[in-house]
């Protein structure tokens, strides 16, 4: 722990000035999280330990919300399945498996973040390029598929060659490791630790500890030590200085902050150590801030279901790689930007955003994706529901789509032309054929399963202004085509203009 200090070594704001030069604001770093079926985080410490050698910490976090707990002979149980594998180069160097089993009375009632299982591992590693991969199964859910059920195949999610860049710790003087933020204490003296990085709404206090090792002959009695969190803008919002002792080389700094009044966001713990005066090691890790619930409570891929409609490609692929609490920031401010009526405590724009959402999910579900992020959902929540919506559901004898789109009393046909996204992307522009003639699409081969085409007469109702592109003369029609006849709708055709793409040639065509 650090004990207050019986005098500073410097002005307390000249020592702050330093830090931040050594500690910059923080990035917004990207957060590790499962892909798959559910979600996970995974956090990583380097500590260091006598003659250069490196201890790295791996800790796994699974919400309790995103797994199946099952009743059995009166207790709810979950049990999940993490694999952990570090590899250098073609060579593993450290690999485990572990089942996790949680046992409960009743049903976990904690439907947020603050409730999950979690797991640390370790492995002494020398320093150097790594990979991890960890894996985490559920293993009270089949996968709802031939082969999964076949094989034994679990729910899983998924981190993937992870790169770890694990530097040399100095040997002949003190170095220290990478903060461990704790998410809380257990009676017997033992820490929770917070994978998730995340603080505020459900844990107002951010806890930590940071390890460091000083070789004896060298180390003094005690160092002092300066923290500080600093906010996105660089600006230091919290400090605190104080004394730890150096006992057998070994150093440790464990202390807490209230976070009650840091806004919404990502900031940088920053821990330096100093002997007489001189800046002897330093560290820091990044933490964020959240205090909207729905940050809390809901799965990241619900709240990219806001983000896609919000913001454009670019500013949609920075958005998912930030912290939760940057992410809420962003959200926040946008839909305070876009709000009809600010003065009142209602939102509207967001209320109909979320109606929405509601009917996507309901009615434009496809095997493996929730209707709102499908393609119709997606449309459907930017532009409202379509005037009209012509469906054609081809026999599985395949009818040419050519015979299917002719039966359209329009003058429009659907002409396909390759994008600038890369090879297999494509989509459709819906042309004035009146004077002349051209090739309909055909869904990428002769056989379709079926096909809807909206057709929106004027503007429709788009959520975002930047949506209101439709000129009136012609209206809007969007092709989607369910090409395997199984339910997955895809976005092939639209009579929207594309920024930036040139006029097909006939060629092309």
């Amino acid at each position: 722990m650090i004990r207050p200090a019986m005098h500073l070594i410097r002005p307390v704001l000249a020592v702050a000035a330093a830090v931040m030069l050594l500690c910059p604001a923080p990035s917004a770093g990207q957060i590790a999280r499962g892909e798959g079926d559910f979600e996970f985080f995974l956090d990583t410490a380097a500590i260091p330990l006598p003659e250069g050698r490196i201890l790295e910490l791996i800790q796994v976090a699974v919400p309790s919300k995103e797994i199946q707990y099952s009743e059995e002979h009166g207790a709810w149980r979950a049990a999940v399945q993490i694999s952990i594998r570090l590899s250098l180069g073609d060579s593993t160097v450290h690999e485990r498996g572990i089942v996790i089993r949680d046992s409960r009375d009743s049903r976990p009632v904690v439907t947020d973040l603050s409730g999950f299982i979690h797991f640390s591992d370790s492995s002494t590693v020398a320093p150097g390029s790594y990979t991890l991969t960890v894996q985490v199964d559920d293993m009270m859910r089949r996968k709802k598929t031939l082969m999964g059920l076949l094989r034994g195949r679990y729910v899983s999610s998924r981190i993937e060659g992870l790169t770890l860049e694990i530097a040399p710790f100095p040997k002949d003087r003190v170095a220290i490791g990478d903060p461990v933020l704790i998410w809380s204490r257990e009676p017997g003296g033992q820490f929770v630790p917070n994978p998730m990085q995340i603080y505020g709404l459900k844990n107002d206090t951010l806890t930590f500890f940071a390890s460091a090792y000083a070789p004896p002959e060298a180390a003094p009695d005690s160092f002092d030590v300066h923290i500080s969190i600093i906010d996105q803008k660089g600006q230091i919002v919290g400090s605190r200085v104080g004394r730890t002792p150096v006992r057998g080389g070994r150093v440790l700094v464990a202390s807490s902050f209230d976070v009650n009044a840091y806004p919404a966001g990502t900031y940088r713990l920053s821990i330096a150590l100093f002997e007489h005066g001189a800046l002897a090691a330093s560290t820091g890790k990044e933490f964020s801030v959240a205090w909207e619930l729905m940050n809390w409570q809901k799965p990241r891929r619900d709240i990219f279901v806001e983000a896609r409609i919000l913001f454009d490609d670019s500013e949609f692929e920075r958005f998912r790689r930030l912290s939760i609490g940057e992410q809420e920031r962003l959200l926040v401010d946008r839909w305070k930007s876009i709000d009809p009526t600010p003065h009142t405590a209602v939102n509207e724009l967001y209320d109909i955003f979320q109606n929405r959402v509601a009917y996507a999910d309901a009615h434009f579900k496809q095997p493996g994706v929730r209707g709102a992020l499908s393609d119709r959902g997606l449309l459907y929540i930017k532009l409202g529901p379509p005037d009209e919506i012509i469906q054609e559901s081809v026999p599985f004898n395949r009818e040419d789509l050519n015979e299917a789109l002719d039966k359209l009393e329009d003058r429009f046909k659907v002409i396909i032309h390759s994008t600038t996204k890369g090879p297999g992307t494509e989509y459709a522009v819906l042309r004035d054929i009146t004077g002349g003639t051209s090739r309909p699409y055909r869904g990428g081969g002769a056989d379709t399963g079926g096909f809807e085409l909206w057709i929106y007469t004027l503007r429709g109702d788009p959520l975002l202004e930047r949506d209101r592109v439709m000129t009136i003369g012609s209206g809007m029609r969007y092709l989607f085509v369910d090409k395997d006849g199984v339910g997955n709708y895809r976005l092939v055709g639209t009579s929207e203009e594309k920024e930036g793409v040139d006029e097909p040639s006939q060629e092309q065509w």
